[in-house]
C-alpha cells in the first residue's frame, strides 16, 4: 500500500491542479465578452449575461458549505469538475445562442465553485504562519495561467474560431479531474460549520477589520468584471486592435504584475508590513491608472500594454494583501466564512455588469474606465480603518 502523501506534498498538488485549472478558465476569459457580443443583439446585452451567472454563483456559492458537509471536498470537487468538463465541450460545439448562453451561465458557477474548492484544499494543507506566502505562491502559480493562456488563445484564434478555445479548456479540466481523482482519495474533511446566512452576516458585520476585508475584495472584484467584459470590446471595436493581438501581447504583458510581484508582496505581508499600506498604495496605483487610460486615443499595441499593466500593478497588490488578510482571520472549518466572501465577490459579478451597461448609457465607451478608477478610490478609506496583521 502507497504511503499517505505528506501535508506539503498535497499543497503541490494544490497549486499543479490550480494552474491548470487557471489554464481552463483563462483560455477562454478574454475572448467570453466578444463571443457573447456575437450572440445576443448588443454590446450592452452583454453585461447582463454575465449579470446572470454571477447570480447563479451567488446562489450555488451560498449553497457550498451544505454541499460540502454532504458530499465532502473531494467527491464536490469531482462532480464540479465533470460538470464544467461537459459545459466547456458545449460551448465548443454548439451554436445555438440560447445554449451558448445557458452554458455560460453554467460555466461561470461551476468555476466559481471549483475556485472555492480548491481555496478549502489550500486552507487545510496551510498554515497562519505562511498564509501570505503561501497565498502568493498561490496566486503567483494561478495567476501565471492568466499570463500564458491568452497568447496561446491568440495563436490558436487564427480563423475566428472561438469553439476550439473551449475545447482545449476543456482538455486542462480532464487533467484537473484526474489529479484530483488519484491524490485526493484520502482527504478528511473539517467539520464544515453551516450556520444560517443572516448569523454569519450579523458575525462579519460586528468584525469591523472582516467586513472591511471582504469589501475590499469586492471592489477588487468590481474592477476584474468591467475591466474583463468592457476592455477587450472597447480595444477591438473602438480602437481599432485586432483581436490577435490584444489576446496575444496586450493582455499577457498586462498580466505580468501578477507573476512578479506576489510572491514577494505575499512574504512582504507577513514579515514586515503587514498588509494595510500595500493594499492603500495598490488601490491609487489602480484608480490612477484607470482614470489615464480613458484619455489614451493612440492604438499602438506598446501604450496600451504599458497602461493595462500599470492597473495590474495595483490589482496585484490589492489580491494578495486582501487574500493573505482574509485566510489569517479564518480557519479551515470556517466554510461558511469563505462561501460568504465569495459570496460579496460573486456579486461584484452581478451589481459591476448591470452598472457598466447603465453607464454605457450615459457616457462614451472610453468614460467607463474614467468611472472605474473614480470608483476604486471608495476603498481608501476602507484601507485605513482596518487592523494591520503586523
Amino acid at each position: 500500500m502507497p504511503r499517505p502523501l505528506s501535508k506539503k506534498a498535497l499543497l503541490l498538488i494544490v497549486y499543479l491542479t490550480s494552474l491548470l485549472y487557471s489554464f481552463s478558465y483563462a483560455l477562454p476569459l478574454y475572448i467570453n465578452s466578444s463571443f457573447l457580443a456575437d450572440m445576443v443583439s448588443t454590446e450592452k446585452a452583454v453585461g447582463l449575461v454575465f449579470a446572470a451567472g454571477a447570480v447563479g454563483a451567488i446562489l450555488a456559492t451560498l449553497y457550498l458549505p451544505h454541499f460540502l458537509k454532504r458530499f465532502g471536498n473531494y467527491r464536490a470537487t469531482r462532480i464540479v469538475v465533470l460538470l464544467e468538463i461537459l459545459v466547456l465541450i458545449a460551448l465548443g460545439i454548439f451554436s445555438n445562442p440560447i445554449l451558448i448562453v445557458f452554458a455560460f451561465i453554467c460555466h461561470q458557477v461551476l468555476s466559481t465553485i471549483i475556485y472555492l474548492n480548491s481555496s478549502a484544499f489550500l486552507e487545510a494543507f496551510s498554515d497562519d504562519v505562511s498564509t501570505g506566502g503561501v497565498r502568493g505562491i498561490f496566486l503567483t502559480v494561478t495567476n501565471s495561467a492568466f499570463v500564458i493562456a491568452p497568447f496561446l488563445a491568440g495563436m490558436m484564434l487564427t480563423n475566428g474560431d472561438f469553439g476550439k478555445i473551449y475545447i482545449a479548456g476543456a482538455a486542462f479540466m480532464v487533467a484537473v479531474y484526474i489529479l484530483i481523482s488519484t491524490n485526493f482519495k484520502n482527504y478528511v474533511d473539517p467539520v464544515y460549520e453551516t450556520p444560517a446566512f443572516i448569523k454569519t452576516f450579523g458575525h462579519v458585520w460586528e468584525n469591523h477589520d472582516l467586513h472591511a476585508i471582504i469589501f475590499l475584495q469586492f471592489l477588487l472584484n468590481f474592477f476584474y468584471a468591467w475591466m474583463v467584459i468592457y476592455t477587450p470590446i472597447y480595444l477591438h471595436d473602438h480602437v481599432g486592435i485586432p483581436m490577435s493581438q490584444i489576446l496575444s501581447i496586450i493582455i499577457p504583458v498586462a498580466l505580468m504584475p501578477f507573476v512578479i510581484f506576489q510572491v514577494y508582496l505575499g512574504k512582504i505581508a507577513d514579515s514586515k508590513l503587514g498588509e494595510k499600506e500595500i493594499l492603500i498604495a495598490g488601490l491609487i496605483i489602480i484608480s490612477i491608472s484607470c482614470i489615464t487610460i480613458s484619455f489614451i486615443t493612440t492604438a499602438s499595441v506598446v501604450v496600451w500594454a504599458f497602461a493595462l499593466f500599470m492597473t495590474r500593478v495595483g490589482a496585484s497588490a490589492v489580491e494578495v494583501t486582501t487574500e493573505s488578510y482574509f485566510y489569517k482571520q479564518i480557519k479551515p472549518q470556517d466554510m461558511h466564512l469563505i462561501s460568504f466572501m465569495y459570496v460579496v465577490r460573486s456579486s461584484a459579478y452581478f451589481i459591476g455588469p448591470l452598472l457598466g451597461s447603465l453607464t454605457l448609457y450615459l457616457v462614451p465607451y472610453n468614460f467607463i474606465f474614467l468611472v472605474l478608477g473614480l470608483i476604486m478610490l471608495i476603498g481608501i478609506p476602507y484601507s485605513m480603518h482596518f487592523k494591520d496583521s503586523r
